[in-house]
């Protein structure tokens, strides 16, 4: 895995769609946290992977925003939590002013949500749940899981004149998995294959392809165990890694992306794994045409 595959939480810098506010995304089905470690300051497979999220995520999303990530159900001390502040440490944040904070537990999570904005947050981590030591427990899921609205407006931008705030969010398991993103977009399937995984590699789609240039399916070999895989609808979301037998493991895109879309008074869904934005414009142009041509403009 190490450096080449780091390149594919680069999604936050190679958007593959373009709207004035929504902040950048990864959803994966990874548990990074508990496949890695810091050894003589460096660290290593997931840990730096999640370093480079970070760094990618925090170079995307607007200056305005609070340059504050703010790590959810993550107990101090535990796995999930010395893998995440490793990854904070060591990441490019920390010179551009960046700083971390932690909410543990269900109470201060509900607390917390009520209150998200990008005015006290710039990155959202959602630790993983049930598949790492010291992650989300069932009731901290149950507080996320009760706040898809609070995700949604975050990441949307909306009520912010600048842009949304960033979202990195990897895999559940157990009861209520993802209920927070079905809540968001009806129709997406989230699968859990357990917590041993799946050591299957997971490969660049066509959007990925275009989204990490050089970047080839080997560089990606190291990308497993993964636990959860997506399918169905996938609303404003593009898929940018799967396996050979399709299982859809990486979620995601760059600033612009949202995660509602397609409904009234929501932005239209993007095109399936465009190859290049071109397809998203010419897309625009031929809606416009049946516009004109239908109110004869």
């Amino acid at each position: 895995m190490k450096r080449h595959l780091l390149s594919l939480v680069a999604i936050a810098a190679m958007a593959l769609g373009s709207s004035a506010y929504a902040g950048p995304v990864i959803i994966d089905g990874t548990d990074s946290a508990d496949h890695g470690d810091n050894s003589g300051g460096t660290n290593n497979l997931g840990w730096e992977y999640m370093q480079r999220a970070l760094t990618n995520l925090g170079s995307s999303v607007s200056g305005s925003v609070n340059k504050t990530v703010q790590v959810i159900g993550a107990d101090t001390g535990s796995q999930a939590y010395n893998a995440i502040t490793s990854a904070f440490n060591l990441s490019g944040l920390i010179g551009a002013g960046w700083n971390i904070q932690y909410v543990q537990g269900a109470a201060a999570i509900n607390a917390f949500m009520g209150a998200l904005s990008t005015a006290n947050t710039g990155i959202l981590y959602m630790s993983t749940a049930g598949l790492v030591g010291g992650d989300m427990d069932a009731a901290e899921l149950a507080a996320v899981n009760a706040s898809s609205a609070a995700i949604n407006t975050f990441v949307s931008g909306a009520g912010n004149p600048a842009q949304g705030g960033a979202l990195f969010s990897q895999g559940e398991f157990g009861t209520n998995a993802y209920g927070w993103l079905s809540a968001l977009i009806p129709g997406i399937v989230s699968t859990s294959v357990g917590t041993g995984g799946v050591g299957t590699d997971i490969l660049l789609t066509a959007a990925g392809a275009t989204a990490f240039p050089g970047l080839t399916n080997a560089d990606l070999a190291g990308a497993d165990p993964w636990h959860n895989h997506f399918s169905g609808n996938l609303g404003g979301l593009s898929v940018l890694g799967r396996t050979a037998a399709g299982e859809q493991v990486i979620l995601g895109g760059g600033a612009g992306t949202v995660l509602q879309c397609g409904q009234p008074g929501q932005p239209a869904c993007p095109t399936p794994e465009p190859g290049s934005m071109l397809l998203v414009a010419a897309a625009g142009l031929a809606l416009l045409g049946v516009r004109r041509r239908r109110f004869g403009l």
